[in-house]
């Protein structure tokens, strides 16, 4: 298993944009970090292994009560 995930591979594993994963990073919804000598506001990001799970569960659950309600 991997420790971090670029933006891109973690919006492709969970079927959402790297706009959105960038946007989750920058309000704090998803914890990562920015790399590189100097970290500005276009560094790439890295987002930490354990967030993969829990926003793959937060998901399902969304799309699960989704259903439920129709």
């Amino acid at each position: 298993m991997k420790k971090e995930y670029s933006t891109k591979e973690f919006a492709d594993a969970l079927g959402v944009s790297h706009d959105t994963v960038a946007r989750w990073v920058k309000t704090g919804k998803v914890k990562g970090r920015k790399i590189g000598p100097f970290a500005g506001k276009t560094s790439p990001i890295l987002i930490y292994a354990g967030e993969f799970e829990r926003v793959q569960k937060l998901l399902e659950a969304r799309a699960g009560s989704s259903k439920t309600q129709r």
